[in-house]
């Protein structure tokens, strides 16, 4: 996922950012835990080439356990890394895409973090794996016609919804505007209408050859059927009115999934990652409601993990709870003298 999780960046994150910017590590560790992003090790360096030095990394890759990485490349020069290994579990790989974003904004003035490497085997993240990557992006002549597509799907994707947040224009700006069949302009107006049978699921998608979209289901549900229509072969856009009691009250949130298999042929990647932004922002100005939540499934296990349990809990994440400090009983008063 690239869509935004809500998670935010601790203080110690950010102290640690300060500290670490300002001093000679190579690199430090980033994670999240109890839906927060938490600094983990500062990796110091063992050789003046940075290429080499990715070494220090080899002790902290895990096969099933994501995290970013903050690597210094030169002084105030940084690879960001985003690892997301294949056999991390289903939430945690939700988590990690969708929290991407916010923790590079956060990053934003700690110098020059052009290269991004995303990582998804422990190969990846060895002096050779970094050599690889570094000649790929040295190398953008040589590449085939696919591997600039997908280059560019990639840059869409890494932006994914930033314009979305704003108005209309400013959401075109950051994505391609596409035409809409009327069915689909209706459905999405319908989402607001209340009434005994509600289509509260609206499915989306690209005719890629007219390059328009087009309605593929507008249903009542309750989300327990929400993979039966996102499941196949081709990218979708789902808006989703999900229903829902919380803390005692009966709310209605607008969810935006963005569903894209690894399957789906390069152009339609493209023009589904291009024009996200302004369906979004089309969506909401149809309908009349803000989307409270965005997220991006790409396999069957992330699909099938989007249940309204699920759901509920990335629209309301467990608050922390806080131990309350020790209280150090008082020392006794002194007894008056005979």
């Amino acid at each position: 996922m690239s869509n935004q999780s809500g998670i935010q960046a601790s203080d110690a994150l950010l102290d640690a950012f300060r500290a670490f910017s300002s001093g000679p590590e190579r690199a430090l560790v980033v994670k999240i835990e109890n839906e927060t992003l938490v600094p983990g090790a500062v990796l110091p360096s063992s050789s003046e080439d940075h290429v080499a030095d990715f070494v220090v990394l080899e002790p902290h890759v895990s096969d099933s356990e994501a995290m970013y990485v903050l690597y210094r490349t030169a002084p105030a020069q940084y690879t960001f890394i985003s690892y997301v290994p294949d056999a991390a579990p289903v939430r945690s790989k939700m988590l990690y895409a969708s929290t991407r974003n916010t923790l590079q904004r956060a990053l934003a003035g700690a110098g020059d973090l052009s290269l991004t490497l995303f990582a998804t085997d422990a190969d990846e993240l060895t002096p050779d794996g970094y050599r690889r990557f570094l000649a790929h992006n040295n190398l953008a002549a040589p590449l085939t016609e696919e591997e600039r597509a997908l280059r560019t799907v990639r840059e869409f994707e890494a932006v994914g919804d930033a314009g979305a947040a704003g108005s209309a224009r400013r959401a075109h700006a950051g994505g391609v505007a596409m035409p809409m069949s009327a069915s689909a302009e209706g459905a999405l107006a319908g989402l607001a209408e209340a009434g005994p049978h509600r289509k509260t699921l609206v499915v989306l998608e690209i005719d890629v050859a007219a390059e328009k979209l087009e309605l593929v289901a507008a249903i009542e549900s309750d989300g327990s059927d929400l993979t039966a229509n996102m499941v196949g072969d081709s990218p979708r856009y789902t808006f989703f009115l999900y229903e829902h009691e919380h803390a005692g009250q009966t709310e209605e949130s607008l969810v935006f999934i963005y569903t894209c298999p690894p399957t789906a042929r390069i152009k339609e990647r493209m023009l589904y990652a291009s024009a996200r932004a302004a369906v979004l922002a089309e969506a909401e100005r149809l309908s009349g409601l803000r989307v409270a939540k965005k997220l991006e499934a790409s396999d069957s296990d992330e699909i099938a993990a989007l249940s309204p349990a699920a759901l509920h809990k990335e629209l309301h994440p467990p608050k922390e709870t806080t131990r309350a400090a020790f209280a150090r009983p008082k020392a006794p008063g002194r007894r008056p003298r005979a």
